[in-house]
C-alpha cells in the first residue's frame, strides 16, 4: 500500500504540472490550457475547434509570433501550443494513443519552423506523458536530463519561459528519481528545484514544490518535516485560492494524518479533496480520494463504510481501465471482507485481484492477493493451497525486495506448515521470519532514533524559546520604565518643537509678506513689468560688472573679449498708452496696459530684460545681442512685438507708431567706465526725443541710434552735462547717428526742448 500511495501522490501533481507549463499564446488557447486541471474535455473541444476553424499560415517571416489579428489563420507557434494542449488533455483523460498523436503533430510543426523554446515545451510534455501515462520513469528521466542539459548549454540570460521550463523539469525529475536515491541525493535534487524557484518565486510553483518535498518526507516516514511542508503548502494555497493545489495538499495531509492515527483530521482533508474532484468530475482524483476514505474507515473498523467507498473507487477505475488500481482495490475489498469474516466474498475478490495482476504482470498487487488467498486457505483448513499461494507470494515479494510483504508472507507460511503438521519446515520459516523481523525492527529503531533526534531538536528550540520569552518579559519591564522617561522627554521635545514650528510658520509668513512687498516694490502697478525702481537698483550693478570685465580684457588679464557683457539698450515710446485712458476709460485702460505687459513679458526670452520706464516708455536690454551695431534689427524686433499685440488684441484707431532711441554699452570703446547708468539713460532719452521729433514730422515709427566712434576720448564726457557732451560729439563727428528718419534731425531743437 505504501507504493500505491506514492504512485497516487505522483499523479496528484499531474494536473498542476500541466496547468503551469504553458507557452505565451492567444487568449483562447490560454483559456483552454487553464481548463485542463478541471475540465480536460472542454479544453480538448476548444483546441480541436481552434485547429479546425483556422488554417496554418503557409508563409510567414515570424513563425514565433503569436499575434493573430486575422482570425482565419493560426501562426506556427500557436499551432504547436494547440497540439500540446490537445496532448495534455488526452493524457488527463487517459487517451494514450491520441496524446502521442497530438504530440507528434506538435513535433512536426516545430521541426518545420525551428522554434527552440517550443521544442523545450514538447520535451517537457513528452516526459510527463512517459511518466504519468505510460509508466516509463526511466525513459522520462533520460528525456528530462537531455532537456536540462539543453537549457544549461544556452548562453546569455534565460527568458521567463525557459526559467519556468527549467523549474518544471527539475521538479518532475526529483519526483521520479527520489524513489531510487539516498536521502542526501534526494534532498540535493529538491535543493536544485528550490534554487530554480528564484528569489521571488511564483506562489503556485512554490506550493507545488512544498507538496512534492512534503510527500517525499512522508514517503521516508519523516512525519514532522512532512507536516511542516504540507501544512505550509495547504495554507499558502488556501490564501491564494489555488483550488487544485488545495486538493493535492489535502490528499497528502490525509495520508499523513492516516499514518499517524489522526483519523478525524484525515477524514476532514479527504472530504475536502473529494469535494473538489467531484465538483469538476475528475475521475482520477475522485477515485484516489474514495480509496483514501475507504482506507480510513477500514482503520477505524467501520468496514461497511469502507466497502461503500471501495466499490465507488472500483467503478471509477473500471471506467478508467487502470489495471494497477483495479487490482489494488480488489485486494483491499478482499481484505475488508476477511475482517468481516465473510470468507466467500473475500476469496472472490482475491481471485479477481490475482487474475488482473497476472494478466498485466503486476507483482505488488499479485503478491498481496496471494497472501490473502493463503490466509483464507489457512482459515478454511486447506494448508496445501495456502502453502502454494504463499510460496508464489514470497517469490514476488523477493523480486520486489519488499521486506514488509516478505515478513507478512513468512508469518502466514509458518502457520500453514504448522497446520499441515510439518513442524520442522514451520520452524525454519519462523527463523527466517525472526531474522527479517529483527532487521525490520533495527530499521524502525534507526527511524525512531532519527525521529527522536528531530523531536529533541524541537524541544531544545522550545526551551530556548521559553528562555528567550523570560528574557523578553524582563526586557519589557525595563522598556516600560524607559518608555516613561522617553514619554517625558518626548513631551518636552514636542513642546519645543511646537514652539519652533510656530516660529518657523511666522518667519515663513513674514518672508512671504516680504517677497510680496518686494515684488510689489519692483513691479509697475499697471503693466506688471519691472519698474524704474528696479532699473535704478539693478542697472548700475550690471554696468559695473560689465565694465570690470572689459577693463580686465583691455589690460590683458583676459584673453578673449567678453562679448557676453556687451549690452544693447533701446528706449521706446508707445504713444497710444498716453491716450488710452482718455479714449476708453480707466477700467479698460488698466486692462489694456496689463495685457500689453503680460504679452511683452511672455514674448521676451531670457536673458533679455524689459523695464517700464514711465507711463508710455519702456527700456529694452539685450545682452550679447545679435543686433549689436545693427539697430534696424533691434528696432524691427520691438516694432513687430507691438504690431503683433495690436493685431492680437484687435485694437483699431490706435497710434501704433513707436519712437525708439538706442545705444550700446560700453558706449565709449576706450573708456568703459566713463558712462554710468544715469548718463546712459540720459543718452537713451536724448535719442528717443530725436526719434519722437522725426516721428511727428514723418508720421511713422522712427528710431535713432547713438554710438561713439572707436577714437572718442573719455575727456569729451568729463562734463556733468552728458546731453551737451553728446550734442558736441555729434557736431564734431565723435558720436555717430543712425536713424530711420528720411529728413534730418535738428539736434539743437531736441536739446532745447529737453531743457524746456
Amino acid at each position: 500500500m505504501r507504493f500505491l500511495l506514492a504512485a497516487l501522490f505522483s499523479f496528484s501533481l499531474f494536473f498542476s504540472v500541466y496547468a503551469d507549463a504553458k507557452l505565451y499564446s492567444t487568449p483562447i488557447l490560454a483559456e483552454a490550457e487553464a481548463l485542463i486541471p478541471t475540465a480536460p474535455e472542454k479544453a480538448l473541444a476548444v483546441t480541436e475547434r481552434y485547429l479546425l476553424q483556422r488554417r496554418l499560415a503557409e508563409s510567414t517571416n515570424r513563425p514565433h509570433s503569436n499575434n493573430e489579428s486575422d482570425r482565419s489563420i493560426r501562426t506556427p507557434l500557436n499551432t504547436v501550443h494547440a497540439y500540446l494542449i490537445t496532448a495534455k488533455a488526452h493524457s488527463a483523460l487517459g487517451n494514450q494513443e491520441a496524446a502521442w498523436q497530438a504530440l507528434d503533430n506538435a513535433k512536426s510543426t516545430v521541426e518545420g519552423h525551428g522554434m527552440k523554446q517550443a521544442k523545450l515545451e514538447i520535451m517537457l510534455t513528452q516526459a510527463s506523458i512517459l511518466y504519468y501515462l505510460d509508466d516509463k520513469p526511466d525513459d522520462a528521466v533520460a528525456l528530462l536530463q537531455a532537456l536540462l542539459n539543453t537549457i544549461a548549454d544556452q548562453k546569455g540570460p534565460k527568458t521567463t519561459g525557459v526559467e519556468r521550463i527549467d523549474f518544471e523539469a527539475k521538479l518532475l525529475n526529483a519526483m521520479i528519481t527520489t524513489s531510487d536515491e539516498t536521502e542526501a541525493e534526494s534532498l540535493a535534487q529538491f535543493s536544485q528545484v528550490e534554487q530554480a524557484l528564484g528569489e521571488q518565486p511564483d506562489l503556485e510553483q512554490k506550493v507545488r514544490y512544498q507538496i512534492a518535498i512534503g510527500n517525499y518526507y512522508l514517503g521516508i516516514e519523516s512525519y514532522e518535516r512532512a507536516l511542516s511542508e504540507l501544512l505550509s503548502a495547504y495554507w499558502l494555497a488556501s490564501e491564494n485560492d489555488f483550488a487544485s493545489q488545495i486538493a493535492s495538499a489535502s490528499l497528502s495531509l490525509t495520508k499523513l494524518y492516516q499514518q499517524q492515527g489522526a483519523m478525524d483530521k484525515a477524514l476532514q482533508h479527504a472530504n475536502q479533496a473529494a469535494e473538489f474532484y467531484e465538483q469538476y468530475d475528475l475521475s482520477r482524483g475522485l477515485s484516489e480520494t474514495q480509496t483514501l476514505l475507504a482506507n480510513i474507515y477500514s482503520q477505524q473498523g467501520r468496514y461497511n463504510f469502507a466497502l461503500v467507498h471501495y466499490f465507488n473507487a472500483l467503478d471509477l477505475e473500471n471506467l478508467l481501465s487502470r489495471a494497477t488500481n483495479i487490482a489494488d482495490i480488489n485486494v483491499s475489498i478482499a481484505r475488508t471482507y476477511l475482517k468481516l469474516l465473510r470468507f466467500g466474498q473475500a476469496e472472490e475478490y482475491a481471485t479477481r485481484a490475482i487474475k488482473v495482476a497476472s494478466e498485466h504482470e503486476l507483482n505488488l498487487p499479485l503478491a498481496q492477493a496471494l497472501i490473502l488467498k493463503g490466509e483464507l486457505a489457512v482459515k478454511n483448513k486447506e494448508p496445501d493451497v495456502a502453502i502454494d499461494a504463499l510460496k508464489q507470494a514470497m517469490t514476488n515479494a523477493e523480486a520486489l525486495k519488499n521486506r514488509g510483504l516478505m515478513i507478512e508472507c513468512l508469518a502466514r507460511l509458518s502457520q500453514a506448515y504448522e497446520q499441515k503438521g510439518d513442524f520442522k519446515q514451520a520452524l525454519n520459516i519462523q527463523r527466517r521470519f525472526d531474522m527479517l523481523e529483527k532487521r525490520n525492527e533495527s530499521q524502525k529503531q534507526i527511524l525512531e532514533a532519527e525521529s527522536f533526534k528531530h523531536r529533541q531538536r524541537v524541544i531544545e528550540r522550545q526551551l530556548q524559546l521559553e528562555d528567550m520569552q523570560r528574557k523578553q518579559a524582563a526586557d519589557e519591564e525595563i522598556i516600560v520604565e524607559q518608555k516613561k522617561i522617553n514619554l517625558f522627554l518626548l513631551g518636552g521635545l514636542a513642546v519645543l518643537l511646537l514652539v519652533l514650528v510656530l516660529r518657523h510658520r511666522a518667519a515663513n509668513l513674514r518672508q512671504h509678506q516680504l517677497e510680496d512687498l518686494q515684488k510689489e516694490l519692483y513691479t509697475h502697478p499697471r503693466s506688471g513689468l519691472r519698474n524704474l525702481r528696479m532699473l535704478n537698483d539693478r542697472l548700475s550693478n550690471s554696468l559695473a560688472k560689465s565694465s570690470a570685465h572689459f577693463e580686465q580684457w583691455y589690460l590683458g588679464e583676459m584673453i578673449h573679449e567678453p562679448l557676453s557683457d556687451k549690452l544693447s539698450f533701446a528706449m521706446f515710446e508707445v504713444p497710444f498708452l498716453k491716450v488710452v485712458y482718455l479714449q476708453h476709460g480707466y477700467h479698460q485702460g488698466l486692462e489694456l496696459e496689463r495685457k500689453l505687459g503680460d504679452y511683452l513679458q511672455s514674448h521676451i526670452e531670457k536673458p533679455t530684460r524689459l523695464y517700464h520706464f514711465s507711463d508710455a516708455m519702456f527700456i529694452y536690454i539685450e545682452p550679447n545681442a545679435e543686433t549689436l551695431n545693427e539697430p534696424e534689427k533691434l528696432a524691427g524686433k520691438i516694432q513687430s512685438l507691438i504690431d503683433d499685440f495690436v493685431q492680437e488684441s484687435r485694437l483699431e484707431d490706435v497710434d501704433d507708431r513707436l519712437r525708439i532711441g538706442m545705444a550700446d554699452y560700453p558706449f565709449l570703446p576706450r573708456a568703459f567706465t566713463s558712462i554710468n547708468d544715469k548718463e546712459l539713460i540720459d543718452i537713451l532719452l536724448m535719442a528717443t526725443s530725436a526719434a519722437r521729433q522725426a516721428s511727428k514730422l514723418e508720421h511713422t515709427s522712427q528710431w535713432v541710434h547713438l554710438s561713439a566712434i572707436d577714437s572718442t576720448p573719455a575727456a569729451c564726457f568729463a562734463d556733468n552735462n552728458v546731453r551737451q557732451a553728446c550734442l558736441d560729439g555729434i557736431n564734431t563727428g565723435l558720436i555717430k547717428v543712425k536713424t530711420s528718419a528720411l529728413s534730418g534731425i535738428n539736434w539743437q531743437t531736441v536739446h532745447e526742448s529737453d531743457k524746456n
